[in-house]
C-alpha cells in the first residue's frame, strides 16, 4: 500500500496487528515507512472459511476479504490523520534522504567512532567459507589524536546480509566497550552518580534513566560526534534528579556546561547520522 502526500511525497503504508495495543496508532520510520498499528481485537474479521496460513495466535480467520478490510481500515485511519502525516513527512525529509543515500552506498569502507577517536578501515577478503567473520587487524597510524585501525571482514563477502550482521556485531561489541567509560566521564564532570551505565538497542530514544538510577545508552550513539554523544549522556544525567521533562528538568540540563536547547534539537535529528546498513542490520 502507499500513502501519497499533497506535495507528491510517496510513503509506503504498512499495517501491523498488535496483541498489546489498545488503540490504532501511526508511526513514520527513518526510511519513510508509514505504519498503522491495529489492536487485534479491533481488526475486521473474515466470515469465510478458515485460512490455513492464518496467524496461529489469532482466533479470527483471515481470507482475502479480511486482509482487504484490514488494509482499508489502515488506509482510512491514515487519511484521517493526513495533516499529522504530512507535517511528519516534511519534518523528516532530511533523514529519509540521508537513509536513501546511505543505503545506495552499500556496505561501508570504514567505521568512524568520534567519541573514542577511532577510525576503522575495512578490508573485505573473500574466502571459500559460507559464513562471514570480522577481526581487528591492528593499528595503522595516528592522525592527531585519532587512531586509524584496520578491520578485516572475510568469508562469503558477496552476501551483504551476512556482512551487515557481522559489522553490526562488531559495532555493538565496541559500543559496549566504549560508551560506558565515555558516559561515566561525562557524568563525573557534572557530579552525577548513576547506579550503573549500560548499552542496549533502543527503538524510540537515545537513552533512558530508570527509577533505580541506571543509565542505558543506545548503541547507535557510537556513531555520534563527541559533543552530541555528550548531550545524550547529560540528558540522562539530568533525569537522575528529575525523572520527567518538567521545567526543573530542563533547568538542570541546561545548567551543565555545553548543554543548550540547540544541542537538544540536534540530538533529536541525529538518526540521519546512522548508516543505513546498520539500521537494516
Amino acid at each position: 500500500m502507499e500513502f501519497v502526500c499533497s506535495d507528491g511525497t510517496r510513503l509506503e503504508l504498512k499495517v501491523r496487528l498488535s496483541d498489546k495495543a489498545k488503540h490504532l496508532r501511526l508511526s513514520l520510520s527513518h526510511s519513510g515507512v508509514l505504519q498503522v498499528v491495529v489492536p487485534r481485537r479491533a481488526a475486521p474479521r473474515s466470515s469465510g472459511r478458515r485460512n490455513k496460513a492464518a496467524d496461529p495466535r489469532s482466533s479470527s480467520t483471515w481470507e482475502d476479504s479480511g486482509e482487504a478490510a484490514l488494509e482499508a481500515l489502515a488506509a482510512d485511519f491514515a487519511e484521517s490523520h493526513r495533516a499529522w502525516i504530512e507535517r511528519a513527512a516534511r519534518r523528516t525529509k532530511a533523514q529519509r534522504d540521508a537513509y536513501t543515500e546511505s543505503r545506495a552506498a552499500g556496505l561501508p569502507t570504514h567505521l568512524d567512532f568520534p567519541l573514542a577517536n577511532e577510525l576503522w578501515l575495512i578490508e573485505y577478503k573473500p574466502t571459500a567459507a559460507k559464513s562471514v567473520t570480522i577481526k581487528p587487524d591492528g593499528l595503522r597510524r595516528y592522525e592527531g589524536a585519532r587512531q586509524v585501525l584496520a578491520l578485516r571482514v572475510s568469508g562469503d563477502i558477496e552476501n551483504e546480509a551476512l556482512c551487515r550482521k557481522a559489522l553490526v556485531r562488531f559495532v555493538t561489541r565496541r559500543a559496549k566497550e566504549l560508551i560506558p567509560d565515555f558516559a561515566r566521564k561525562v557524568c563525573c564532570e557534572v557530579g552525577a552518580v548513576p547506579r550503573a551505565i549500560s548499552v542496549n538497542n533502543r527503538k524510540s530514544a537515545w537513552g533512558i534513566c530508570t527509577q533505580s538510577g541506571d543509565i542505558r545508552i543506545d548503541r547507535k550513539v557510537l556513531f555520534f560526534p563527541a559533543d552530541m554523544a555528550r548531550q545524550v549522556v547529560l540528558h540522562e544525567a539530568a533525569h537522575l534528579k528529575h525523572l520527567n521533562h518538567s521545567e526543573r528538568f530542563y533547568n538542570e540540563l541546561f545548567s551543565y556546561e555545553g548543554s543548550t536547547p540547540e544541542a537538544e534539537k540536534a540530538v533529536k535529528k541525529a538518526i540521519r547520522l546512522i548508516p543505513a546498513w546498520f539500521l537494516d542490520g
